[in-house]
């Protein structure tokens, strides 16, 4: 048997987690001189009055080896093997933490995958993971499977404000301040982990329309379409692209996930993301 573990900064419906049991292992979020493990003491509305309120941005970091450590070691006891898929090795050290775990346990079947995405796109991955567990697939074959998908999955997003990105590190005041003095919005991408620039565009409408279409461009003509909707406060925007992208192309598989606190810190409120896997 083979259990499926991830970290929180995978996005899906909480139910989704629950219905094939998949193990979340909570990013690590540091407001206010406290530490907060995402979805088990942080909720989204405490954590959006600090970013309101607060002159300090929230600080965000992997979880502890020892919290890996001891889901692998009580997976291990029960019988089962792991497969354990993690946000970028870029952006985060949770697949450093989850390596260093699986070492101290070297008697144990334990598979750790970087994902090399964040949010919906390793939601998709995961619960295609989860899925296959459940169907009895080994290991290997699902390791092999998510390493299939992750080349074949696009993420585009598009934020209100980039300001967010830079005090965190991941992209630079410059962007920052050249996109705010020419009043447009950057869409960007994960490309081989990394937040990248992929195109400019004036007004959020725009941008949000761009990022239908680049959905649409990808996923045409494809089979087995999954997408996943993201956003930060924006419920009713995502809700209105999900029911576009639905009409557009019936994909297999579409859903809807508001960013944790961990994503949100780098992203601020406002932002919408689209994620697409297909063949």
């Amino acid at each position: 048997m083979v259990r499926i573990v991830t970290d929180s900064g995978a996005h899906l419906p909480p139910e989704r987690f629950r219905e094939y049991g998949v193990v979340v292992v909570p990013l690590v979020v540091n407001m206010g001189g406290r530490t907060y493990y995402e979805g088990e003491d942080l909720d989204l509305e405490t954590f959006y009055h600090y970013l309101r309120t607060s002159p300090e941005l929230p600080k965000t970091s992997q979880p502890p080896v020892g919290r890996f450590y001891e889901v692998y070691r009580r997976l291990s006891e029960e019988g089962q093997a792991v497969v354990s898929l993690h946000l970028s090795s870029v952006l985060s050290g949770t697949y450093a933490s989850a390596v260093a775990a699986r070492e101290m346990l070297p008697g144990a079947e334990i598979h750790v995958v970087d994902t090399q995405l964040i949010s919906v796109p390793q939601g998709i991955l995961v619960l295609e993971a989860a899925r296959m567990a459940r169907a009895g697939a080994t290991a290997w074959e699902i390791v092999e499977r998510i390493e299939f998908m992750r080349e074949r999955t696009v993420f585009y997003f598009v934020l209100d404000t980039l300001e967010y990105l830079a005090k965190g590190g991941r992209v630079s005041n410059i962007q920052t301040l050249i996109g705010n003095f020419l009043q447009v919005k950057p869409i960007l991408k994960l490309h081989e982990g990394r937040i990248a620039p992929h195109e400019r565009v004036r007004t959020t409408q725009r941008a949000r329309d761009r990022l239908r279409d680049l959905i649409l461009d990808h996923a045409r003509g494809r089979r087995d379409v999954r997408i996943g909707v993201m956003h930060t406060r924006l419920p009713e925007v995502a809700a209105e692209m999900a029911r576009a992208l639905e009409e557009a192309l019936r994909p297999a598989e579409l859903f809807i996930a508001e960013a944790g606190p961990a994503v949100a810190t780098h992203a601020g409120p406002g932002g919408l993301g689209l994620a697409c896997y297909a063949e």
